[in-house]
């Protein structure tokens, strides 16, 4: 990163065991399991074209194999776009505006994203969709504490995989809910968060958050609204960068707990 360009990207190889609950807004609470590998690409450019103002592009490829999955789930019964993998390639475009006072522990300001995303044959993607996505957090200093607040909005078109579909759940969306819980087209969510040092390297953390998904935009509002919340413990790994080692318990309207244990907060 220098004064004009900040360049990111991640290249890895993924193995895991997921939970797959279906698609739509009202799923029940029992799941399947499945298990997937993949290799990601994604590389990512912006250009400060004014002060806190950046403009770019970025690129995103998975290589999505399901190498097993429960002889009666839905991922083999049912017809859902993704269900045996597939070669996922596409282009985006990028605005973001960011005037946080800091990177990873911000007690004032705001960062501002809306993201393209065009997946397309001609890339070699199986498939062909778009995603929209503005993703907004605000923070507002109260008096030695920090309150945290996070909007997000997708709306996605075409031949969406399952993988790929918005969604609600998992350690920065509305924790509490098991990632993936509910799926669909469109999202809205709303989360905030109560941050305050208890002394020293410690801190804590207060969070809610609400939301809901569904298959078009204009069923977004009349949707059941989920509801999630939680308490964290921070214990400060860097004075110098601000980086928090993230322990947080979330429960949801269902009654189940979920523990996440990350580095660095959840918006």
């Amino acid at each position: 990163q220098d004064e004009k360009w900040y360049s990111s990207g991640e290249l890895g190889y993924y193995r895991y065991v997921y939970r797959f609950f279906g698609l739509g807004n009202e799923t029940p609470a029992e799941s399947e399991t499945f298990e997937a590998t993949y290799p990601r690409l994604q590389l990512n450019a912006q250009y400060m074209v004014r002060p806190q103002l950046y403009l770019g592009a970025w690129y995103w490829m998975d290589d999505y194999r399901i190498t097993k999955r429960e002889e009666e789930g839905a991922l083999r019964t049912a017809e859902i776009p993704g269900q045996n993998g597939g070669f996922i390639s596409g282009l985006g475009l990028i605005a973001n505006y960011d005037s946080r006072n800091h990177i990873f522990y911000p007690t004032k300001g705001q960062r501002l994203q809306f993201r393209t995303f065009f997946n397309r044959k001609l890339l070699g993607s199986r498939f062909n969709f778009d995603r929209y996505t503005m993703d907004w957090s605000y923070y507002f200093p109260v008096g030695k504490s920090v309150l945290a607040t996070n909007v997000v909005g997708e709306l996605l078109s075409g031949e969406v995989t399952f993988q790929q579909l918005a969604l609600i759940g998992g350690p920065r969306r509305m924790r509490g809910f098991f990632e993936g819980r509910f799926r669909d087209k469109s999202l809205w969510m709303l989360q905030a968060e109560y941050r305050r040092v208890i002394k020293g390297i410690f801190g804590m953390a207060v969070f809610g958050g609400v939301g809901s998904v569904a298959p078009r935009a204009s069923r977004l509002f009349s949707e059941k609204v989920h509801l999630a919340y939680g308490l964290g413990l921070r214990i400060r790994l860097s004075k110098q960068d601000k980086i928090n080692l993230r322990i947080d318990v979330g429960w949801n309207e269902e009654g189940s707990l979920s523990p996440y244990l990350t580095v660095a907060e959840a918006f």
